[in-house]
């Protein structure tokens, strides 16, 4: 259980109703770009000190509420969210409906972290933390089979473990002078999470129980450049800011960040992004199998998400930019294929908004790998009417895989894109009697947000040790048919009112929402169908 037997506090604030109709405001670089995207399609992310709760299935707000301040204090900015890992109730027998997949962990700016009911709306437990130092993540851990722990990066260099069901802290870890930058779950293993640092620090955690020796720990380094770290330590130094010594690195450093992602197509496997590197981590021989330096004109970047059902990967960048990478065919090295722009110049402020955070929808990929294993079902002519059906790339030949991904700007507006990837080798045997492709079947795509770079870094070979375990056989077969060197990526906003833009953007029936600011910081939630 992750609810506690305590009585919750008593909360006093604004009538609940008052905080239903509107969202609170836009989100800021004060909330460390944090959000969470839960299994069932709810978008939980942070405005000031309030969160809200959106549906991205059907773009309703569902909620939004306050977090209750301190005594004697200001309401904090919210900082880092978490969706409680547990699945529906199966109980069929409860006379009571069960809401521990509605539970949310969050943490501020003061160093508080809160389990939250998504339908009382209020704090069901409180956490017990020592440090008034802010919450950079959480991450939830499987510590036993019917209990979790819940990691969190306080201040700049502190990682603890919280039972979930008292709040007491069992574990600590101090990396100081390392700066943590995230904390992930490994979906193979959700006893094990890793913590990144800004120079490099690789802390990985397994979870044999619930107590504190029953944490087993291994340290590692990965190279890489931390020069301009060290410049902006200086800065901070030279003038006197003690307090972003002390702070999280999302705080003390907003635009050097560094992400860690596990990929769900092979174990041991870490992508990491530094600001202007990526890093393929092999964990179980403890090594760096590729690292390559962003090209020139690239912005810094802010995350890295790696596909769930193809083996590519996402990054989003600082400006604003979208970058897609892909294995190159019978080696371990990573090239970036294109480049998308998730800000549309058309209709935007100047200077253009900032993207804060980026998630992929994980849904999206359950359904459509079961459309793959059940392709041969028979037709049906109202799945074909369906756009946003997952199952409506069965009757279009050349689409390999739709995902959606979700963006958050700082101007208030949330983005719902449609990631494409399309199989071209149907069109090429008809372009190549045009002379359109060569005999080498490379095919130099057109367009403005296309870019097609070399990689510069080293590889490993295949068959070293057969280094890789790969976690589904039938996935690998479903992968293989596909050239990558005959797929084309495209990033589109379904139902989106920028019509205008760049991209070849396909409508559909989709809702589109976005939030926008006032003048008296009151913003009103708009639905617009196509």
């Amino acid at each position: 259980m992750l609810a506690s037997p305590r009585a919750p506090p008593t909360v006093t604030s604004q009538p609940q109703e008052s905080w239903e109709s509107m969202l609170p405001g836009p989100p800021s670089r004060n909330n460390f770009g944090s959000a969470d995207l839960s299994p069932h399609g709810l978008l939980a992310f942070p405005s000031g000190s309030a969160i809200s709760i959106v549906d991205i299935r059907s773009t309703q707000l569902l909620s939004s509420f306050p977090i209750p301040p301190p005594p004697s204090s200001a309401a904090p900015f919210v900082t880092a969210l978490r969706w409680s890992p547990l699945p529906l109730s199966r109980h069929l027998l409860s006379s009571e409906p069960s809401s521990s997949h509605l539970l949310l962990a969050a943490g501020d700016r003061q160093g508080r972290i809160a389990l939250l009911d998504f339908r009382l709306k209020s704090a069901i437990l409180w956490f017990d933390t020592d440090s008034k130092q802010g919450v950079q993540d959480l991450c939830w851990a499987q510590a036993r089979p019917d209990s979790y722990l819940l990691a969190a990066i306080n201040g700049p260099s502190t990682l603890s473990l919280y039972n979930a069901s008292t709040g007491r802290c069992v574990w600590k870890y101090d990396a100081s002078p390392e700066y943590f930058s995230c904390v992930r779950r490994d979906p193979f293993d959700s006893r094990h999470i890793c913590a990144v640092g800004l120079r490099g620090f690789l802390l990985s955690i397994v979870l044999l129980g619930d107590s504190d020796d029953a944490v087993v720990i291994k340290e590692l380094q990965i190279p890489t450049d931390s020069s301009e770290l060290v410049k902006l330590e200086r800065d901070a130094a030279a003038g006197s800011s003690a307090s972003a010594v002390s702070s999280p690195a999302a705080a003390a450093f907003p635009k050097y960040v560094a992400r860690l992602a596990f990929t769900q197509q092979w174990r041991h496997i870490l992508f990491i992004t530094f600001p202007r590197e990526l890093v393929v981590f092999d964990l179980q021989y403890e090594t760096v199998i590729f690292s390559t330096a962003l090209p020139r004109g690239c912005g810094k970047f802010l995350d890295v998400l790696p596909d769930p059902s193809n083996e590519w990967i996402y990054c989003a960048h600082l400006d604003g930019k979208l970058s897609t990478w892909r294995r190159k065919t019978g080696e371990q090295s990573h090239s970036m294929y294109s480049l998308e722009e998730l800000m549309p110049s058309v209709g935007t402020a100047v200077p253009s908004p900032s993207v804060l955070s980026v998630l992929l929808c994980q849904s999206d990929s359950t359904l459509e790998n079961i459309g793959k294993n059940y392709s041969d079902i028979p037709s049906s002519p109202y799945l074909r009417e369906d756009f946003d059906n997952p199952f409506d790339f069965c009757y279009e030949s050349n689409i390999v895989s739709k995902i959606h991904l979700i963006s958050i700007s700082d101007d208030g507006k949330i983005w719902n894109w449609l990631l494409t990837a399309e199989d071209l080798s149907d069109t090429q045997k008809d372009d190549k009697k045009l002379g359109l492709v060569n005999d080498d079947h490379k095919l130099s795509l057109p367009g403005p947000n296309s870019n097609t770079l070399p990689s510069s870094a080293g590889q490993r070979d295949l068959n070293v040790g057969k280094q890789w375990e790969h976690c589904n056989d039938n996935r690998s077969r479903q992968s293989s048919i596909f050239d990558q060197e005959e797929i084309s990526m495209k990033a589109s906003c379904p139902g989106s009112s920028l019509a205008a833009n760049e991209k070849d953007i396909k409508h559909d029936r989709q809702l589109q929402f976005y939030n926008e600011i006032s003048k008296q910081w009151y913003n009103t939630f708009y639905l617009a169908q196509n």
